[in-house]
């Protein structure tokens, strides 16, 4: 096969010498050599010295002959052909900066072939000599600078991600990409010692998280100002009621943050952006890894990481993560046990096609670390002044939660341009929860609580199918994607609340009776949502360093509704658009705009219809953006500056008849907007100094609205937030092998309910780590000590109205061990 590229220059003669000797299979190797240098040639003089410098590429792993065809695409060499020697062999692929002569050295590692480079700068493949070690033979590659690391090694240090998958479901650099999309690699995750998802997510411009220790319910995190309460585990949708808070960080290769809404791809979807928790994948390279971690309120946390190949001829891989955490809190009674398991595997069915088979399984068993939250008193603005053990639960209460996640992909490549792959995911959960809990306190300084004993029995599943394609029309070049999926959850829960004993804030005194309800009383739901999409997306290469993008996708939603107090029903399809351009006029630097739709879930889903009977109207959103990307010192370090307007409708609010209002009657007239700027920086700044960086300016308003909130501040959001974390690793002289960090996260005032009758004061937390890592033969070993909020402020992490605002945690520490082989 010939894949056409423009040529400069005539193509240089490839001559080799290959090894011959009297056996009939040496000399059919010979023969076969010959027959693959003749085939696949490459001239690289054409291109002077790009032997030397670095381009990044991004090729995943599968088969060699594609790996090589894309190879030489991407590298601007011409490729005249395929042998029957890459034939059943398959490569990792390439994802960093590599020279041309480092990318061959990479994509044929292990394969039995080697390359030559000749005299008249010509790159030939043939076979390694029988017995040989092929990568002793290869040339001597001088490296300019640091090289991007394989995105797949586990002992990637790099901070700094040049592609992402999340914006536009095709592996597209971020630079090229007219969305702000920002990545979290598991380096960053290893240095901050994040044993919680949401507290990565401090690190992103413009999120924040509601949950500090919290465990019960899920955690939501805002994004540009609403909230996000659907997490995704490589693009499988797990809304917050099966519990993200727990989104086991043990397994994750990065978390990818696509910012503004995402209907295009992901359907029903909130508006502020898609959180995407992206796995490890099983290594065709044997890797074994066994952390301790310890800290404070006793902390103990054990995980395992183990990957290779299971047959001799790598053809199936396996990857296996887990992970134990035991631990208290400085919450009175707050107590967490949580065990994870994640295995994989691979089968790579042939150079084509792959197969992978994975699952996940969680048990945790909590009394909510988080206490529930701090009332405020009658009266004030101000969360009431207690103590941060404070707690409104009794040491009865407790949260217990089993979920299991199974599923696959398959991936096919019809050749080196089209491939299609289609994806299964399903999903149980169930919680059950026997906790006491407050909302307003009275005159006397005394919370009104209830006992409530509820649970949830979840199954959802998602199945997707995608064809991706990549073809030339005018001299443009497109990138095509075209594809479906269908989502469906099924929820049974019970409820059932009795009251219970006034606590006084200031003098608690805590029932030790477990209180035990009568089932008859429960009230009993089941609920169901499904939605079904199709979507098309282009993205087109134009002159002058032009990129489109531009798609379109037509959704049907689903939901219905059957409790106690009757059934109710929804259905509604809609079409949204999303477009951007982004110029590129150098390598360093991109500007972009953009517009996109979203589509909604109908919000305060208990009351899926109007006073009047007919249906609600699900939620819908518009935002434009502008913004810069930049990339610097070799694409080491990378930079965004977005601006960006949001406004979303169609959100509930109670009915404007106060008697329907107080039966649960809600009307989707609500209306809010959120418009900011956001600047990001990732990677590294000198050898050895990595560094990730936010700022976030957001202005929310409350722009329609039932309640008298009209020109109300959205709640949890700062209007000036920020970030800084950086780490300088020594490698050379005597300090060689030990790391040092520090970081700060900064929040201005916020609004604690859309009310605007409670603020949470502004606070900035200082944090730091020191590490040392050596090795001992084969093995490397590192130890870690992070230090939480080292000043100790007392601050609030986040409220959720009135009755219940919670605490960050104070000062903390955590150490770890770590072997690695």
């Amino acid at each position: 096969m010939k894949t056409p590229q423009k040529e400069k220059k005539p193509m240089s003669t490839t001559h080799h010498r290959c090894n011959t000797g009297s056996h009939s299979s040496r000399l059919s190797q010979a023969i076969q050599g010959i027959l693959l240098a003749s085939a696949l040639t490459a001239s690289v003089a054409a291109h002077g010295e790009e032997t030397t410098n670095r381009k990044s590429y991004h090729i995943t792993g599968g088969s060699l002959g594609q790996a090589l065809s894309q190879f030489a695409r991407d590298a601007g060499i011409l490729f005249t052909g395929e042998s029957t020697l890459t034939d059943g062999k398959t490569s990792k692929g390439l994802d960093g900066e590599y020279t041309i002569e480092e990318g061959f050295r990479k994509l044929l590692a292990g394969s039995g072939l080697t390359y030559t480079i000749t005299d008249d700068n010509a790159v030939a493949i043939k076979v390694a000599e029988p017995g040989s070690d092929a990568a002793s033979t290869l040339p001597a590659v001088k490296v300019l600078g640091k090289a991007v690391y394989d995105s797949t090694d586990p002992y990637n240090t790099d901070y700094n991600r040049t592609n992402a998958t999340t914006a536009t479901k095709t592996d597209t650099p971020i630079m090229d990409t007219p969305f702000s999309v920002q990545v979290l690699p598991e380096a960053i995750l290893k240095d901050q010692q994040n044993v919680q998802f949401q507290e990565a997510l401090r690190n992103i411009s413009g999120a924040y998280t509601q949950n500090s220790e919290g465990n019960v319910g899920g955690a939501i995190t805002f994004l540009r100002g609403f909230e996000v309460g659907t997490y995704y585990r490589n693009g499988f949708p797990i809304p917050a009621n099966m519990n993200p808070a727990r989104r086991e960080t043990a397994n994750l290769a990065r978390i990818e943050v696509l910012k503004g809404p995402g209907s295009l791809l992901y359907g029903r979807v909130d508006p502020g952006g898609v959180i995407n928790a992206v796995t490890k994948q099983p290594l065709d390279i044997p890797y074994y890894s066994l952390q301790q971690q310890f800290g404070s309120y006793d902390l103990y946390r054990t995980t395992a990481d183990a990957t290779g190949p299971v047959t001799k001829d790598g053809n199936l891989l396996y990857r296996m993560n887990l992970a134990y955490e035991n631990s208290g809190s400085f919450v009175r009674f707050g107590h967490d046990e949580h065990l994870f398991l994640a295995p994989q595997l691979r089968w790579n069915i042939s150079d084509k096609t792959q197969l992978t088979l994975y699952a996940e399984y969680m048990n945790d068993e909590s009394v909510p670390k988080s206490g529930l939250g701090v009332p405020a008193l009658v009266g004030s603005n101000r969360p009431a002044p207690v103590s941060r053990d404070f707690t409104k639960l009794d040491p009865w209460n407790r949260v217990k939660t089993e979920s299991g996640l199974a599923g696959l992909d398959l991936t096919h490549s019809f050749n080196n341009d089209w491939k299609i792959d289609f994806h299964f995911s399903s999903f149980v959960n169930t919680e059950t929860r026997l906790i006491n809990y407050g909302g307003f306190v009275n005159a006397a300084n005394n919370l009104i609580r209830f006992n409530s004993n509820s649970g949830d029995d979840i199954t959802s599943y998602w199945t997707a199918l995608n064809l991706t394609g990549h073809f030339d029309t005018w001299g443009l070049r497109h990138t095509l994607l075209a594809g479906t999926d269908y989502y469906n959850t099924a929820t049974k829960s019970h409820t059932n609340t009795a009251s219970n004993t006034p606590l006084n804030i200031f003098n608690p005194v805590f029932n030790l009776t477990e209180i035990i309800h009568d089932p008859k009383n429960d009230i009993l739901t089941d609920a169901s949502t499904a939605w079904n999409g199709v979507y098309f997306q282009d993205q087109v290469e134009l002159p002058y360093h032009l990129h489109l993008l531009a798609g379109g996708r037509y959704d049907n939603a689903r939901l219905s509704q059957n409790s106690s107090f009757g059934s109710k029903d929804f259905n509604h399809g809609t079409v949204k658009p999303r477009a951007g351009l982004l110029w590129r006029p150098m390598t360093e630097l991109s500007f972009y705009g953009s517009y996109t739709e979203n589509f909604g879930t109908v919000g305060g889903d208990a009351t899926l219809v109007n006073p009047d009977g007919s249906q609600r109207s699900p939620e819908q959103a518009q935002q434009w953006e502008a913004g810069i990307k930049t990339e610097l010192f070799n694409k080491r370090l990378t930079g965004s500056l977005a601006y960006y307007e949001l406004t979303k409708q169609n959100i509930a609010t109670p009915s404007p008849n106060a008697a329907l209002a107080a039966l649960g009657y809600q009307v989707s007239i609500g209306e809010a907007q959120s418009r900011g700027v956001e600047i990001d920086l990732t990677g590294q700044v000198l050898p050895g100094w990595d560094v990730i960086a936010s700022y976030a300016y957001t202005d929310t308003a409350i722009l329609k609205d039932n309640s008298g909130n009209i020109g109300h501040l959205l709640p949890n959001i700062p209007r000036h937030g920020g970030s800084l974390w950086n780490t300088y690793r020594f490698e050379e002289g005597p300090l060689r092998g030990f790391k040092f960090g520090a970081g700060t996260y900064i929040r201005s005032q916020r609004q604690g309910d859309v009310a605007n009758t409670i603020q949470l004061p502004g606070y900035a937390t200082v944090n730091l780590m020191a590490g040392y890592e050596w090795n001992v033969g084969k093995s490397k070993i590192s130890t870690q000590f992070n230090v939480e909020n080292l000043l100790d402020k007392t601050y609030f992490q986040n409220s959720a109205g009135r009755a219940a605002s919670t605490f960050g945690s104070p000062l903390a520490f955590m150490g770890s061990f770590r072997i690695e082989y």
